[in-house]
């Protein structure tokens, strides 16, 4: 089968045709079928045809410079498992001059915790006056507790690509990172839209008595997860080392500690929950108190004021998320029905897409002699409501699998009108997904245009960075954090009136 489709050069000619010369009705096009579906049930201008679907899992994605990041573990028995860990590098505060002149004499840990907003909307207030949120995209059962630790990570995470220093590195989803032996933190964890206030202890330089409680939560009121990490162990990376030249620049800093290594497990139960975080807010807080030294003209409290001599001071470091962080997701599809040959699975985060086959090329051959006014084209692929799988995406996109690019509808068109939107039926369950592709099947099937081969068309979960940003540059980008998946039915008969079909509405001129 021949692969090749039209050029981008190719697309932007039709585009110009189409914007300047206002000639879209006026196309010479022609029309398709494969594998006729008894076509006398048909109307004259109205063709069925059948399409051959296939399953394909995606082995990996480019998982770092996203908008969103996965956590947790969720499991069903469509998609099997994915367990979704974060490594992130920290970023270096300052103080003063350097970090280095930061904590002084007398210093002792009150508190270290990582501080990763969730994603919330805020809905209304209790009885009491305290502020009710529901937590935005989190799939799964927020019940069920997966296993949570946090590590040291013990691989350097570099900015460049080290084999192409001119380009950044891009890291993909099935990357192994190094970690250290003893987790910083380690627990059951489960989703809490509740986890508003934070209570810090503040200890006397006897690392016992308190002396005081800080109540910290968050301007806009809104939840956090709060991971406490273990303080000895910061006390010796991060407080007994500080004056030392690992951290008298962010370089050396991020080659010394290198960053943490956030992972999630199962703990009882697989089918947990993942949470979608924007982690562009998140940072590991170091608290800490320090006996007022008069010779230090800024040792001041966290308030800004300045303590007595003598008298114990409140301090906060705190270190945030850097730019360079990546996705680890490990997939497991044991329990998967995957296999299956009836039905067609797409799910985004690294699960698995659907390539479609129009027709053979003979049959494109054959359909090229025709002489068809092509005025409709639409793939439809219906859900199959009877799968256990309930987090059906929003939206799928239809693309050019062979050259991993947007169709010409995408252009001439626009993505709202090519579709792929979750339709839903009158109880509000799934039901199907329409592609418009009148463009693309006209173009196909030109019958003196030989330059316009037959190609693959792939299905996969709709992700913000598909979308159509210039049109001198049609590739995919292949990013992909939405871990919905749906269950649709393929080209088996076994399917009935929902099987796959793509539908031409045709003018044949005489």
């Amino acid at each position: 089968m021949t692969t090749k489709v039209v050029s981008t050069f190719k697309y932007l000619g039709i585009f110009s045709l189409v914007f300047f010369s206002l000639i879209s009705c006026e196309k010479e096009i022609e029309s398709i079928g494969v594998n006729l579906i008894d076509s006398d049930i048909f109307d004259t201008n109205k063709l069925t045809s059948e399409v051959i679907t296939t399953n394909e899992n995606i082995d990996r994605v480019p998982s770092n410079y996203l908008s969103q990041y996965l956590l947790g573990v969720y499991a069903d028995e469509e998609f099997g498992k994915i367990k979704a860990s974060v490594v992130t590098q920290l970023t270096l505060p300052t103080y003063g001059d350097s970090y280095a002149t930061g904590y002084g004499d007398d210093v002792a840990i009150d508190s270290v915790l990582i501080n990763i907003p969730y994603q919330s909307t805020r809905i209304d207030d209790s009885s009491d006056g305290k502020p009710q949120f529901t937590l935005d995209s989190i799939f799964g059962n927020e019940d069920v507790s997966f296993q949570l630790d946090v590590f040291e990570l013990k691989t350097f995470l570099n900015t460049l690509d080290p084999t192409e220093p001119s380009k950044q590195a891009i890291y993909y989803s099935d990357k192994e990172f190094q970690k250290g032996d003893i987790p910083l933190f380690s627990g059951e964890f489960k989703v809490n839209a509740n986890d508003t206030v934070t209570y810090i202890k503040r200890y006397l330089n006897d690392g016992v008595t308190v002396y005081d409680i800080d109540t910290i939560k968050n301007d806009d009121l809104s939840p956090s997860i709060n991971l406490p990490l273990n303080e000895t162990q910061i006390q010796q990376l991060f407080i007994e080392n500080a004056s030392s030249s690992e951290f008298s620049d962010s370089d050396s800093f991020n080659h010394y500690f290198r960053g943490l290594y956030i992972e999630a497990s199962e703990f009882m139960n697989e089918k947990a929950h993942l949470l979608s975080l924007d982690i562009s807010d998140a940072k590991m807080v170091i608290y800490y108190s320090k006996t007022q030294d008069e010779t230090d003209e800024q040792d001041l409290n966290d308030n800004g004021t300045k303590g007595e001599d003598g008298v114990r001071t409140k301090h906060t470091y705190n270190f945030t998320f850097g730019t360079l962080k990546s996705n680890i997701l490990d997939r497991d599809y044991t329990t998967s029905k995957l296999a299956g040959d009836d039905r067609i699975y797409v799910q985004g985060a690294a699960g698995s897409l659907a390539t479609v086959d129009l027709f053979t090329n003979e049959d494109l051959t054959e359909l090229r002699a025709n002489n068809w006014l092509i005025t409709d084209a639409t793939l439809t692929l219906y859900v199959d409501q009877n799968a256990s799988s309930d987090i059906a995406p929003e939206q799928l996109l239809i693309y050019n699998y062979d050259e991993n690019t947007h169709i010409i509808d995408m252009i001439t068109e626009g993505a709202a009108a090519v579709g792929g939107y979750l339709e839903r039926d009158d109880d509000e369950l799934p039901y199907k997904y329409e592609f418009k592709v009148t463009d693309y099947i006209s173009e196909l099937l030109k019958s003196d245009d030989e330059a316009v081969d037959l190609a693959k068309l792939g299905i996969k979960v709709y992700n913000s960075t598909d979308a159509l940003t210039s049109i001198t540059d049609l590739t995919i980008k292949n990013y992909s954090w939405t871990p919905k998946g749906v269950v649709l039915y393929n080209h088996n008969e076994s399917a009935g009136e929902k099987r796959a079909k793509l539908e031409i509405t045709y003018t044949e001129l005489k």
